[in-house]
């Protein structure tokens, strides 16, 4: 067994396809099936199989995949600790954030990580909460910011801060008003909402679902910006977080009012691998977060402090 045979296992389970991960590997189809049954003999189990939908693991394949991202991730590592140690590349520091915390923190977060950290290379990476969490797995990421994020042995997560999800419309709408709306109340409303697999969608649904509700999505969209432009231009309505809407609420585009009955909220968490204990750089940076996160609690009154679980 090699890294790269692992690399590309990994890569084609994250595409769903074989031919897809072979043109991304710049490999011929057949050489990445070989590698692909090499592992299969090697381990005595089938680890892929082909379906209607494309090429996905098997159970087998799947605590498979889970391993091979943590020997890729500690390989990962340690080579960079080699170059890093030898003076052959400069140390980095990868840090992600959702698009709504991005216009929150970015700015900040960047100038206090390069004042404490003026020898690091930082890269930020903006993303939707399902996306940092599959490049904090597979070790794109050092630390990442998302929101509810599942049990996996890929991932040290802690809860920082619960926030409330809203009904965003625009002004002049038969939603427009004042004061909180029940979910019950807006469950025919026309929604923009994230593509599946997206967490808030599932927390939105799921929700919705075990009260009888079914949500009505007209536009399935993976970009924050072509949600609220939705809304903007009365084509339907989102549930957001007041964090994604602030700079459109100010200026009078877009309306905002709390759900009730019940509340949304969902749960922001503070994420990195669990293959490698943080480095003196990371450590500082974990620092420099937490006291961003106790500021925005004190500046925006939707965050709320989130309980770790007993």
């Amino acid at each position: 067994m090699r890294s790269r045979q692992l690399e590309s296992f990994i890569l084609v389970c994250e595409l769903g396809s074989i031919s897809k991960a072979a043109l991304a590997l710049n490999i011929a189809q057949p050489a990445l099936g070989v590698q692909i049954k090499a592992l299969e003999r090697e381990f005595g189990v089938t680890l892929l199989v082909r379906t209607v939908t494309g090429t996905h693991p098997t159970p087998a394949g799947l605590l498979f995949l889970e391993e091979a991202r943590l020997i890729v991730r500690r390989l990962q590592d340690l080579k960079r600790s080699l170059r890093e140690g030898a003076g052959q590349v400069p140390r980095t520091l990868a840090v992600g954030l959702t698009p709504s915390l991005s216009g929150l923190l970015a700015g900040r977060l960047m100038e206090r990580l390069r004042s404490a950290l003026p020898g690091v290379e930082l890269k930020l990476f903006e993303e939707l909460s399902h996306a940092l969490i599959g490049h904090v797995s597979s070790g794109k990421l050092d630390l990442a910011l998302a929101y509810t994020v599942p049990h996996s042995r890929m991932l040290h997560s802690e809860p920082r801060l619960n926030e409330a999800l809203c009904l965003i419309t625009h002004p002049g709408s038969r939603f427009d008003g004042a004061g909180p709306v029940t979910l019950a109340g807006i469950a025919d409303a026309e929604l923009a909402m994230p593509n599946e697999g997206d967490l808030v969608r599932r927390l939105i649904t799921d929700t919705m679902t075990a009260r009888g509700l079914v949500p009505n999505v007209a536009f399935s969209l993976e970009s924050m910006q072509a949600i609220k432009d939705m809304v903007r231009r009365g084509l339907a309505c989102a549930i957001l977080p007041h964090s994604a809407v602030a700079e459109d609420l100010q200026a009078g585009v877009l309306v905002i009012r709390p759900i009730s009955e019940p509340a949304l909220t969902r749960t922001l968490f503070l994420i990195r691998p669990t293959a490698s204990e943080p480095n003196a750089a990371t450590a500082q940076a974990l620092h420099i977060i937490d006291g961003l996160l106790d500021e925005l609690r004190h500046e925006d009154r939707n965050f709320t402090v989130a309980m770790a679980p007993a």
